[in-house]
């Protein structure tokens, strides 16, 4: 038996990788739109983890992702204090939140994926009140959406959804409906 200490897995070095990228907060913007009343967020070099990494991390690993991203969304609202006020008293719920990331990485997500790595990122908008909850009465659903690009970034808009379901065709919920009468 060796006594030789392992290192950090595989996972954890994506994480603190990735938690670096994402420190850093000085690029970010916040753009609202009134003709579409929509909120875009902007983050410049933001990485995101794969549902896969997230799911090997003890919990304790990824509270501090969590945390990162509290604070730049946080720092997101101060830096851009009338923006988040106006479209604070605009919105209209439930949003679309569309979640488009862009990698300089040689794998890509898959769409799935990006929507759970986006989650702490929703979570860090809840909490500094940029959107009430993340229940259906305020967000009908997110859509992902990645690509390769030179260099990483990722966008999170927020939309108002034009039904309570958002984009999902109608017919689809009256089947999904009449299916479980």
């Amino acid at each position: 038996m060796s006594d030789t200490p392992k290192g950090p897995s595989n996972a954890t070095k994506r994480l603190q990788k990735v938690r670096e990228a994402n420190k850093e907060s000085r690029q970010d913007c916040l753009v609202y739109d009134p003709l579409t009343n929509s909120l875009c967020a902007l983050f410049p070099g933001a990485m995101l983890l794969s549902l896969n990494i997230m799911l090997r991390l003890h919990d304790a690993q990824g509270t501090g992702l969590k945390k990162t991203w509290q604070k730049r969304i946080e720092a997101l609202m101060y830096e851009h204090k009338a923006i988040y006020e106006r479209w604070r008293n605009a919105a209209t719920y439930p949003v679309v939140i569309e979640e488009i990331y862009i990698t300089a990485e040689s794998s890509l997500l898959d769409h799935e994926a990006v929507s759970a790595g986006c989650k702490p990122i929703i979570d860090a908008f809840v909490k500094n009140g940029f959107l009430p909850d993340d229940s259906p009465a305020y967000v009908a659903h997110p859509i992902p959406y990645t690509e390769r690009g030179s260099s990483a970034g990722l966008l999170i808009r927020f939309r108002p959804s034009p039904r309570p379901w958002g984009l999902i065709q109608d017919e689809a919920i009256s089947h999904a409906r009449k299916m479980v009468s």
